[in-house]
């Protein structure tokens, strides 16, 4: 099978996959009772009264479960994903998604690159001094970013990075400092910029590069929190790949061909290794983007997961089952991409369909 060939299957895969959890997030609505399905979809700008007898008629809640899964599956295509109402915002919520959800992606991509820029070469130097102190090392350096609670590590690195005790004073909280949150048009009260909503960018569309600096500054101690959690895992994965591959018998041909140790490393033992990698990679990815709510409510980092964790302190139930359904689509798609790119790195995954 070519490459197109199984991405389309892969695509077609994908259709029952996002049935099946929009299928558990309805049934699990449906558990709560009609008011809690009422409450989700709720307009906090018209009276209740008005609006039940209208959403039990749209929805048709008075019809079989299979019937209502219909409308509320047309809603959600449609954009109708209910009404979040908390601190920091309240209307639709596919507007908060848009709101908040970019700055989670750029989080999450910064302290990705991080990670994946320095996790690889450790893993890798890990695997080719097998059992010396630089093995040992890095696995203690690994084995603490796993176990490490992530809300301690920001913590820590708040105290000692952050404040004036410190080694060097970062920002704590928000996207950018507090003076730039009155009188600039384009930034609201609670650190979200337009019109992209991602602070970097806006900055330079706007031209202003003491708030682009500074935006800098702010996601610089969430970056690194995240980029040490994800790093623990990709250097061990690509350690341990790394080993295996070494041991294969076209790594110790190429060597006996008598190719310097860096080429070999690089031509035939990085590539294969990369394999394994590229899943952990992707899954990891697709968990930051989900929603870093530890780090990002540490931080008051206005993403979607501090907006989820307001979103669940306010018993919002609009909010609640937005953030859910979009964690879902979410790993959804990155289980999609990690299957194409392995495809694409090992021929034998999609010859083997």
């Amino acid at each position: 099978m070519n490459l197109v060939g199984y991405v389309i299957r892969r695509l077609i895969l994908v259709i029952p996959t996002i049935i099946g959890a929009t299928l558990i997030v309805f049934l699990l609505t449906r558990a709560g009772g009609t008011n809690m399905i009422i409450a989700a979809y709720l307009n906090p700008r018209i009276p209740y009264a008005v609006q039940k007898a209208a959403l039990v008629a749209e929805f048709h809640l008075n019809q079989p479960l299979y019937i209502q899964y219909f409308y509320f599956m047309n809603g959600l295509l449609h954009g109708n994903w209910g009404y979040t109402r908390t601190g920091i915002f309240s209307g639709p919520v596919t507007t908060a998604i848009g709101i908040y959800f970019p700055n989670t992606i750029q989080l999450a991509i910064v302290a990705f690159i991080i990670a994946m820029i320095i996790g690889i070469p450790l893993g890798t130097i890990a695997a080719v001094r097998k059992d010396t102190w630089v093995d040992q090392i890095t696995r203690v350096i690994a084995f603490i970013g796993i176990s490490l609670p992530i809300f301690w590590l920001a913590q820590l690195l708040q105290t000692y990075l952050g404040t004036p005790q410190g080694i060097k004073i970062f920002p704590l909280q928000g996207t950018v400092s507090s003076i730039y949150l009155s009188g600039i048009p384009w930034i609201n009260n609670y650190g979200v910029s337009s019109p992209t909503h991602i602070m970097i960018i806006d900055s330079l569309i706007h031209g202003n590069l003491p708030i682009f600096f500074s935006a800098v500054d702010h996601v610089i101690l969430p970056a690194i929190t995240l980029a040490f959690f994800t790093l623990a895992g990709i250097m061990r994965y690509m350690r341990n790949s790394t080993v295996e591959v070494l041991n294969q018998d076209y790594v110790k041909f190429a060597r006996a061909k008598g190719l310097a140790e860096p080429r070999v490393i690089k031509k035939y033992a990085r590539r294969n290794a990369l394999i394994p990698v590229v899943t952990i990679s992707g899954l990891t990815l697709a968990s930051l983007l989900g929603g870093a709510v530890i780090t990002e409510t540490v931080y008051g980092y206005p993403g979607i997961g501090y907006w989820t964790v307001q979103a669940m302190q306010n018993f919002d139930a609009g909010g609640i089952l937005g953030a859910t359904l979009l964690f879902s689509f979410t790993i959804i798609a990155a289980n999609l991409v990690v299957d194409i790119i392995y495809a694409y790195i090992d021929p034998r995954i999609r010859l083997g369909e």
